[in-house]
């Protein structure tokens, strides 16, 4: 039987895949807080596009290992175990999945506006800016308990 691609790499893959969702856990959260002091007038303006630039960075990174490494679980993990023996497993990563997608732009998003955003000053700009973080930051945490629960039911 022929083996799927990355197969050999499909752990590393997974691994290299959990240690940048931890950053990007990290940043988003950070973020996200920093998001908070612009509505509270505590401008760390540094800080947020720092913290933005690292969630950008760290979504790509996250999404390009889960994709390399997704063959290798399409087959083995989803295709001989979760769409037999623990579907919910397989339901929660389609879920986790279109969270991820949808999570992409507004990480894109955050990145460009933290760019051009003054938030002593475009104070309407700042609300919806706090919103795309906070729903990101949502989303991250989502995505990482719930690869958290996929993989400890059973893993590549």
């Amino acid at each position: 039987m022929a083996g799927t691609i990355f197969e050999s790499w499909a752990r590393v893959l997974v691994l290299l895949h959990a240690a940048a969702a931890v950053v990007l856990v990290g940043s988003s959260t950070h973020h996200f807080l920093v998001s908070l002091g612009y509505l509270r007038w505590r401008f760390k303006v540094r800080l947020g596009r720092i913290y933005a630039a690292i969630v950008v960075i760290a979504y790509g990174t996250t999404m390009l290992l889960g994709a390399l490494a997704y063959p290798t679980y399409r087959y083995h993990v989803r295709g001989l175990y979760f769409d037999r023996h623990a579907v919910w497993a397989s339901n929660l990563f389609d879920i986790k999945e279109n969270f991820a997608a949808l999570g992409l732009p507004l990480a894109i998003g955050a990145f460009l506006l933290s760019r051009v955003m003054n938030p002593k000053e475009d104070r309407a700009m700042v609300v919806g800016y706090a919103v795309m973080v906070t729903i990101l930051t949502a989303i991250v945490w989502f995505n990482v308990v719930s690869g958290i629960l996929i993989t400890m039911e059973r893993g590549v």
